[in-house]
């Protein structure tokens, strides 16, 4: 199926997931997932703000068969969190596609009561961008000059990246709304202070 420039996130997404806390042991987990694609990690009550991690089944899985004792501790690249309405042309005319280069695997959606809607893998952006029906738009600045050049409308503070900063004895989740791997960003650790780690 081709991807059209206005079409939505979450019209090529899965809604294939299910939630799990942080602390949840990788095997209760992998016990209840059924034909789940994806679990999204959460470190609170499960509102879109607490997402941490998006793994997939087959993660969930191998870490169930000897990996850590929570999910949050399997290792799951970082994952980016949009709005569902948010078009793959919106998504990749903005600074969000950078967040990209960070490894993501999957893109979780939000609704408008920033509640999980549903998950977009990141293949099918990439079989958007290279399908050549991205045109990208012309960078010009808007009314407020630079500060909104490219922004995605939708839910504030959206896109980013939740990433966990993987420095041994940090573990802190950090937000990014863009991402440049040649100048990685400092972790927001208030008590170490030290260049966000994505790899262990």
């Amino acid at each position: 199926m081709t991807i059209q420039p206005d079409s939505t996130l979450l019209s090529h997404a899965t809604g294939s997931f299910l939630t799990a806390p942080g602390d949840a042991p990788p095997g209760r987990v992998a016990a209840a997932l059924d034909r789940h694609r994806y679990v999204v990690v959460l470190k609170g009550d499960g509102a879109g703000d607490d997402v941490v991690s998006c793994l997939t089944a087959g993660a969930v899985v191998a870490a169930a068969e000897g990996g850590p004792d929570a999910v949050v501790r399997v290792h799951a690249p970082p994952c980016v969190v949009a709005a569902e309405r948010t078009t793959f042309a919106e998504f990749c005319d903005g600074l969000s596609v950078t967040l990209l280069d960070l490894g993501a695997e999957a893109v979780v959606l939000l609704d408008d009561g920033r509640r999980i809607s549903g998950v977009l893998p990141v293949e099918a952006v990439q079989r958007y961008l290279g399908s050549g029906a991205h045109v990208p738009e012309p960078s010009e600045m808007g009314p407020h000059g630079s500060s909104d050049d490219h922004l995605v409308h939708g839910l504030p503070g959206l896109p980013l990246a939740r990433v966990l900063c993987r420095e041994a004895g940090c573990g802190l989740v950090n937000s990014l709304a863009y991402f440049d791997p040649a100048r990685p960003p400092y972790c927001r650790n208030p008590d170490d202070r030290h260049r966000l780690r994505t790899e262990a």
